[in-house]
């Protein structure tokens, strides 16, 4: 219920900022003008190309991604993990007052396949499953942790504006929100062993560790050239 809520209200947020974007795009008569540009943060290396239709609004596309392992415990397993992050996204900015300060707001949303892929080894030949000790049969456990395919993004920065010509910097600082949803596969031997109620038990803790992460903090700086 209160993913759902909060799901509204991003919703909410972006067709208000864009909805404005909309409402000032024919208040001004300044020039039309492009830009491109590459940039590195949270969300991995990107590039992305944006349109200015006046002082106050811009549109942009990129692509950002990265992969890195990363390990991690849920419940009683050790994951062997790796991060693997690719999307685009498609955002709105806007300038509420571009002559007094440079701050600008941005909303959009992020498209793509981000995920976490881990695999529980054991070295003694046995796991616990919910404080139940087994044998692995030589088998291991695969888990996935996949963020929605579509996530609403907010955030605010300065840069990409559309008054500075040629070489500049952005800088971005927002939040995607999105919960991810578990994949939990264990061998049917292992499961036998353990019993289908630790099996769940064990996958709930997992499920757990991943509503910690429906808010993916993005931070990053841009190198941008406007046309």
């Amino acid at each position: 219920m209160l993913g759902e809520v909060m799901q509204k209200k991003f919703n909410m947020a972006i067709a208000a900022l864009l909805a404005g974007a909309a409402a000032l795009g024919g208040t001004s008569a300044y020039a039309q003008s492009a830009e491109v540009y590459g940039g590195v943060g949270t969300d991995g290396v990107g590039a992305g190309v944006g349109y200015s239709f006046n002082q106050y609004t811009n549109v942009r596309a990129e692509v950002d991604g990265f992969s890195l392992s990363h390990d991690f415990s849920a419940g009683g397993l050790r994951y062997d993990a790796k991060v693997n992050l690719l999307h685009g996204a498609l955002l709105g900015d806007l300038f509420p007052a571009p002559n007094v300060f440079p701050i600008r707001l941005t909303a959009g949303i992020l498209v793509g396949d981000d995920r976490v892929d881990g695999t529980a080894n054991s070295t003694k030949g046995t796991y616990t499953i919910n404080g139940v000790t087994v044998p692995t049969g030589g088998q291991s456990i695969n888990a996935r942790l996949k963020y929605p395919s579509v996530r609403p993004y907010v955030g605010f920065g300065f840069g990409h504006n559309p008054k500075t010509k040629g070489l500049s910097v952005a800088f971005d600082a927002g939040v995607a929100f999105g919960k991810p949803s578990v994949t939990f596969n264990v061998p049917a031997s292992v499961v036998a062993a353990a019993g289908q109620s630790n099996v769940n038990a064990e996958e709930q803790s997992l499920q757990s560790k991943a509503n910690d992460l429906k808010f993916y903090p993005i931070v990053k700086v841009d190198l941008t050239y406007r046309f």
